[in-house]
């Protein structure tokens, strides 16, 4: 450890005093700790390299740990660069008392701000503690937090000068409820469910959102709540994490741009983070969140700004976020609905399918490219009817997506649906995939029924696939133009649907039948398409309602009604290759495919294929052939193809490569680029 001449940096002080409990004194250090400390004393490098994951800007990078004697103290330390010629100190002397020294503070004099034991919660997260930041963008130093129990018992402690606090709670019954006040009077809010280990809990007034959003669901305030656990009580783990994803999914765009590493709902009440205006705080800086009859929420944007609003129905127990981006020349709006299983019985329910989910994605990576139909059967519905597709069909198609030899895992993003007593439910799921050290995300919607005790993968009931998709579309290569559109597509069983038409915003669009389609299961489906082009000036909104009309080759008809989830103007280009002739798809070898990604809307998933045609692309007599997506990561630029030469045994004449990015939220922009 350094001798004394350095002034001590004050930043790094009120980073540490935080310690393990509150106290009394927003500056001393605590004088709570948890009941039931590890066995095992906390060692210096470990709460260094705590220190440099948690306060990173303090402590960058992670150098060599050196020994010291200071008079008659010996140091453990670790000196750290700032980069401007200044440096940290972070030590420990052989009695475990934790020591900061810096260059702006306290006339160079070490300062001592806690003790090994007084870390030890915060580094190992022991059980029967809650710590966590409370802000608003700056921290909120000396304000009492409020802790309730289930049983309405309450502990308190004060925020330190980082706005960080840590409660014991030793004795008392999750899930917790939390509550803050802010210097103009606010009451934030926050929510701790208790694990085995230690909860983080931090107070801003997103996790006041989420909380409220909670509550209002069940038709009652926050505050009211807060004063009656027992009559309303705090929301499980489960079920908070559903009150947060439409709140997370909102601030997607905002939560990457800042770098604030927010990967998952809870992330925004449960990952700690420093009041230092970066990262997570920065987006608490430039968001403002306005209550009343519905609840508004706007957030500066690098180019522009993005305004929400988020509505509750108590009778279906739903909240429902529309979202309005504007960056410069491009708009972008996305409506989602998300169920909040407020009742005992849809938490379970909940429960029950995302274990099934875990059982079917554990059969798919033990199969892996030995996966085949009948391994998936035990998990689908027997009387299972989805978009035209029976039970053997689904089973077939479903193995051709998950049988690359590639890791799989599914996880429910949200609920649109359901039904605990009648056992049904729909699901927005994502699926994760990786291989060849890529990963990608599909989302996909999902109808499960509870049959015998367990709940199956069932169907739509829907003779066809019926899709309407609002896209900022660029065609480029042996083909050119674009634009924003509505595309129409309905994919049949051959036979069974004689035409299709589709009833929206911009009136009557009839569709026509095009190549036939065979899919990843092997099965061949007739093809209806259409496309609307629509100006940017007059988009249609979020929510956006078509009726897509089905002839049956018998001359019935039935309808099905879809909605636009999102509407995005800004396109995305290929850039290589450059080529437009079919030497250029390199068939039967490797085609490198390169890109320029949007940055005006959260990027969830970036797809790339190669869709192979054996002739003209709207003749009913040309077959079409999938080339399986490319796995790609969310900031990928660049994938490999291979093109079969041939598609259901005829020469290929045509490829059409398709880039599909897509939003957190439902937006998206493709490009065709063809090649022939």
């Amino acid at each position: 450890m350094p001798s004394r001449g350095k002034r001590l940096a004050l930043g790094l002080v009120v980073l540490l005093v935080a310690g393990c409990g509150g106290g009394d004194s927003w500056i001393a250090a605590p004088a709570r700790r948890a009941a039931a400390l590890p066995a095992t004393a906390l060692e210096a490098a470990a709460l260094m390299d705590w220190a440099e994951t948690e306060y990173a800007p303090y402590f960058p990078g992670h150098p060599a740990t050196a020994t010291a004697t200071v008079g008659t103290t010996s140091y453990t330390y670790r000196a750290y660069p700032l980069g401007d010629g200044r440096t940290n100190y972070l030590g420990v002397t052989a009695d475990g008392a934790v020591h900061v020294l810096g260059p702006d503070f306290n006339g160079g004099q070490l300062w001592v701000v806690g003790t090994l034991a007084d870390f030890t919660c915060r580094v190992r997260r022991c059980a029967g503690s809650v710590s966590g930041t409370a802000a608003a963008g700056a921290p909120l130093v000396g304000a009492t937090v409020t802790l309730k129990d289930s049983a309405n018992r309450s502990t308190t402690a004060t925020t330190v000068l980082t706005g960080a606090y840590t409660l014991d709670t030793t004795g008392l019954a999750p899930p917790f409820l939390l509550q803050v006040a802010t210097p103009g009077g606010q009451r934030l809010h926050s929510v701790a469910t208790g694990t085995a280990t230690a909860s983080v809990a931090n107070l801003t007034p997103v996790t006041d959102l989420i909380v409220r959003s909670w509550y209002a669901v069940q038709g009652m305030a926050a505050d009211a709540a807060f004063a009656d656990p027992v009559g309303a009580p705090a929301p499980s783990r489960q079920q908070a994490a559903a009150a947060a994803e439409p709140v997370w999914s909102m601030l997607r765009l905002a939560l990457d741009g800042a770098g604030a590493g927010v990967a998952a709902p809870l992330d925004l009440i449960a990952k700690p983070f420093a009041a230092n205006h970066t990262g997570l705080d920065d987006v608490l800086d430039r968001t403002t969140i306005t209550y009343g009859a519905a609840t508004t929420v706007s957030v500066a944007t690098a180019g522009g700004r993005q305004t929400s609003v988020l509505a509750y129905d108590v009778a279906g127990s739903t909240i429902a976020s529309t979202s309005t981006t504007v960056s410069g020349a491009d708009t972008t709006t996305s409506s989602i609905s998300a169920l909040v299983p407020v009742q005992g019985a849809q938490a379970g329910a909940l429960g029950e399918i995302a274990a099934m989910l875990d059982g079917f994605g554990s059969i798919v990576n033990a199969r892996r490219t030995s996966l085949a139909a009948a391994d998936l059967m035990p998990y689908l519905d027997p009387g299972l009817l989805h978009d035209g597709r029976d039970r053997l069909q689904y089973a077939a198609m479903l193995a051709g997506i998950f049988g690359r030899g590639q890791t799989f895992g599914a996880s429910i993003r949200r609920l649109t649906s359901l039904d605990a007593a009648a056992g049904r439910a729909e699901a927005v799921v994502d699926l994760a995939f990786s291989l060849g050290g890529q990963s990608m995300v599909q989302r996909g919607t999902f109808v499960f029924r509870r049959i015998g005790g367990a709940w199956l993968f069932s169907g739509n009931q829907r003779i066809a696939q019926v899709e309407v998709q609002a896209e900022a579309s660029t065609r480029q290569g042996a083909s050119s133009g674009g634009g924003p559109l509505v595309n129409v597509s309905v994919l049949a069983p051959p036979g069974v649907v004689r035409s299709a038409s589709a009833v929206g915003a911009s009136g009557i669009l009839s569709l026509g039948q095009h190549s036939t389609v065979v899919d990843e299961g092997g099965m061949t489906l007739d093809q209806f398409n259409g496309e609307q082009g629509q100006s940017p000036a007059a988009l249609p909104p979020a929510g956006t309602r078509y009726t897509v009309t089905l002839t049956r080759s018998d001359g019935t008809t039935t309808s099905y009604v879809e909605a636009i989830d999102a509407f995005t103007t800004e396109g995305v280009r290929i850039t290589s290759p450059t080529g437009s002739s079919l030497a250029d798809a390199h068939l039967d070898g490797t085609l490198n495919v390169s890109w320029a990604l949007p940055t005006t809307y959260a990027i969830a998933s970036v797809q790339l294929s190669g869709t192979a045609y054996t002739g003209e692309m709207d003749l009913p007599a040309t077959y079409r052939c999938e080339t399986p997506w490319a796995i790609t990561s969310t900031t990928a630029t660049s994938a490999s193809l291979s093109v079969a030469g041939t598609c259901n045994g005829q020469p290929v004449r045509i490829v059409d490569l398709l880039l599909v990015v897509t939003g957190a939220n439902g937006e998206q922009s493709q490009t065709h680029y063809t090649l022939r």
